[in-house]
């Protein structure tokens, strides 16, 4: 007879629980195994079945143990995994925390830079005090001499009013100074001028120029000489003039526009036709040929005036105004 296979064994471990079943059903019995298998196969056997009883044994004695290890390690993994959340948020506050520390260090240079600034401001302000406190003591000794000088204010006080009334006379005596001194110049000036020709009345120069020329000519030269022919505000002007000509002609600065124009005077004096009616010579201006368009000094007298041509040549008379010289 063959020998049969030994079946194989199959076994679950469900932690202490043990569980051993054939994949087939169990053969009947031999009667005979002894007989029918060999020697060498039934120790294998049994062998191999000792070691997987053994193996499970071991499982069944072991696992709990292992169990509670892999337990606690997957506690202290847990809890591990807390360690690092808990590192991964100090992590985010140690960021916040730098910043903050950052913030300060350059609010610390700031501040540091504001106390520099104290310190030389308090700096000049020590300066300013000590040179204060110097002034002080200046003042101090200045006052000093005041309280000296208070006990000779009344004596001061009368040598003031003294010195005051002496003010006034040399006040006095420089206006009059300065009056003689305006005085002189215009002395001085009228002599300059009368050395030239020219003489001085009622605050003006006249020069009597005794070379004949046309009336426009006249009028030319008495310009290059800083002046205009004479015009006659007043009768006591009108006197001077016609004394000074002592009965010559002589061409004065009355002239019109034209036949039917108004007379005038050359050097833009408003001509007053109301007072001039005295100092014409009766029946003048006729304006013989309606051609006298210039006036002289004919005779001498208060009404000495003459209306001739403008062509005519007579001496004439230039006007200046007196204007004084700065010393």
């Amino acid at each position: 007879m063959k020998e049969r296979e030994a079946p194989d064994a199959h076994f679950t471990v469900d932690k202490q629980n043990i569980s051993l079943w054939p994949q087939e059903p169990a053969p009947k019995p031999d009667l005979f195994p002894v007989l029918r298998k060999p020697l060498g196969l039934r120790v294998a056997f049994i062998c191999l079945s000792l070691v997987l009883v053994t193996s499970i044994v071991l499982q069944a004695v072991f696992y709990p143990r292992l169990m509670d290890k892999i337990l606690d390690v997957k506690s202290d993994a847990q809890m591990l995994g807390g360690r690092v959340d808990n590192i991964s948020t100090l992590g985010s506050v140690l960021e916040k925390d730098r910043g903050r520390v950052e913030e300060a260090e350059v609010q610390m240079r700031i501040l540091n830079t504001s106390l520099s600034r104290v310190r030389s401001q308090i700096l000049s302000l020590r300066i300013s005090m000590e040179q204060a406190s110097a002034q002080i003591s200046v003042l101090t000794r200045n006052w000093e001499e005041v309280d000296s000088l208070s006990s000779k204010i009344p004596e001061l006080q009368r040598d003031l009013d003294k010195s005051s009334t002496l003010n006034a006379k040399v006040r006095g005596l420089q206006n009059s100074l300065e009056n003689v001194n305006k005085l002189l110049q215009r002395q001085s000036d009228i002599l300059e001028m009368m050395s030239q020709g020219w003489k001085y009345f009622g605050g003006n120069f006249y020069h009597f120029s005794h070379t004949p020329k046309t009336w426009y000519s006249a009028e030319q030269t008495c310009i290059s000489r800083d002046a205009h022919l004479t015009s006659v505000t007043s009768e006591s002007e009108q006197e001077f003039l016609y004394k000074s000509a002592d009965g010559f002609p002589f061409w004065i600065g009355l002239t019109k526009a034209g036949t039917e124009g108004d007379w005038y005077w050359v050097d833009g004096t408003s001509f007053n036709k109301k007072q001039s009616e005295r100092f014409w010579i009766p029946g003048e201006p006729n304006n013989i040929g309606n051609n006298e368009h210039c006036g002289n000094v004919r005779v001498s007298s208060l009404q000495s005036w003459n209306d001739l041509s403008c062509d005519n040549k007579f001496p004439f008379i230039c006007k200046r105004p007196y204007i004084q010289t700065v010393p």
